[in-house]
């Protein structure tokens, strides 16, 4: 036995109605949030972040969940700044097996004519076997490489191939770990602001300190893509005493001088340029309410993270 969908919809109409006044925004997408039971509360807590940013029909899809079938619904609402409702519709829906993950049951309940993000936390190969239906009925599949490279431990090596090949098999992907990255690589396009463009012909060496290994691959990959041509070594090191959003960036040039860059809050990086003047650079927000709002506004796909890989 099956969720009924027609009824947890009409339960979603009759409470965003009584939450949201009657002066609520309409929905701006439908986001899929799919994972195991054990792991429900932390991926919630990454759509929660959106709360106050954009409204959203959630569908928290559930897996192998101890207590059995179960199917519920709410809404909840909080006020922009011109007073209006930014509301989500949450469906909840959980099962003893891997049932919820099937886009035959959660499928009727995306908007249609609006963006369908779905949050997949079960690894990319899952999504090419596909026997769960789901990014064909999506407009675009969410991963978050730090996080499941964390909690599947599959290696590296291994996890880059398997995002390789859902790519390769046209599954459009937003990497929640690129898209955090967008500050750091921001402040390190900095360096080589005018009047210093001439310097990357110089450019001799970069070393990375980072505390994340799949953002620390990221981002050499990235810099080889965007410096192609050029005979440039680059080096990283984790340091597991950094915070997630510290990171450190040190350019050597063939003369000896140095750049460098060294982001210790997440809103300020301090820039060193070669010839010694500093800059204090405000960071774009990377938080992952931040992230998500700027794909519910445009959900589409960064070609540079594939040649990032």
């Amino acid at each position: 036995m099956y969720p009924k969908t027609s009824q947890l919809e009409q339960e979603l109409m009759a409470r965003l109605k009584e939450n949201a006044g009657g002066n609520a925004r309409a929905m701006s997408a439908t986001i899929i949030a799919l994972s195991s039971k054990a792991h429900a509360d932390e991926v919630d807590q990454w759509v929660e972040s959106l709360m106050g940013r954009r409204p959203a029909r959630l569908l928290h899809l559930r897996g192998h969940s101890p207590d059995g079938l179960r199917s519920w619904s709410s809404a909840r609402c909080a006020l922009d700044r011109n007073d209006r409702g930014i509301c989500f519709e949450d469906v909840y829906i959980e099962t003893p097996d891997d049932a919820a993950y099937q886009g035959r049951i959660w499928g009727p309940l995306v908007l249609r004519e609006l963006p369908a993000l779905l949050i997949w936390t079960l690894g990319p190969e899952a999504l090419n076997s596909c026997e769960y239906d789901c990014s064909q009925r999506v407009d675009l599949t969410i991963i978050h490489g730090s996080w499941d490279l964390k909690h599947y431990k599959r290696g590296l090596p291994s996890y880059r191939d398997a995002v390789l090949g859902a790519l390769h098999s046209s599954n459009p992907l937003v990497d929640i770990t690129w898209e955090q990255l967008l500050p750091l690589r921001y402040a390190f396009s900095r360096l080589f602001d005018m009047p210093y463009t001439q310097s990357i012909e110089d450019l001799n060496q970069i070393f990375i300190r980072l505390a994340d290994p799949w953002a620390l691959h990221l981002m050499k990959g990235w810099i080889k893509d965007r410096t192609k041509g050029r005979s440039i070594q680059i080096d990283g090191i984790l340091d597991p005493d950094y915070r997630d959003y510290s990171s450190e960036i040190t350019c050597t040039f063939n003369d000896g001088s140095r750049a460098s860059l060294m982001v210790r809050t997440p809103k300020q990086a301090e820039l060193r340029f070669r010839d010694g003047k500093l800059l204090q650079v405000s960071l774009p927000d990377a938080s992952i309410g931040a992230v998500l709002e700027r794909i519910v506004d445009s959900p589409v796909m960064d070609t540079i993270y594939l040649r990032a890989l």
